[in-house]
């Protein structure tokens, strides 16, 4: 029995199906990366200062607690905002630039 050009790309085409699975796992990220670290890991690579850096900057003692902290995007730039409970009872807003850590 001849062998086809058609049963011929039937047989490579199975065959790459089967491949299939065994391929994308080798491909895919590893699931104990989580997004978090991810995106902590390249903005370290990056330069500037992480979020729990900016925290210990905006906070002027240690009995100041920070009711929130965020990341934002601000005309391109990385911006954290804090919001901090002072030892006197006031709130203050704090807005520092993730690249350069200074207060803004």
């Amino acid at each position: 029995m001849p062998i086809t050009s058609r049963r011929l790309t039937s047989c490579w085409l199975i065959l790459l199906l089967a491949m299939l699975p065994a391929a994308g796992s080798a491909l895919a990220v590893p699931h104990h990366y989580s997004p978090i670290l991810i995106a902590k890991n390249a903005h370290n690579n990056n330069g500037g200062i992480s979020l729990d850096q900016a925290i210990a900057k905006a906070r002027k003692s240690n009995k100041d607690k920070v009711l929130s902290a965020e990341t934002i995007r601000k005309n391109g730039r990385k911006i954290y905002r804090i919001k901090i409970l002072t030892k006197d009872g006031r709130v203050k807003r704090t807005r520092i630039d993730a690249r350069t850590g200074k207060k803004l």
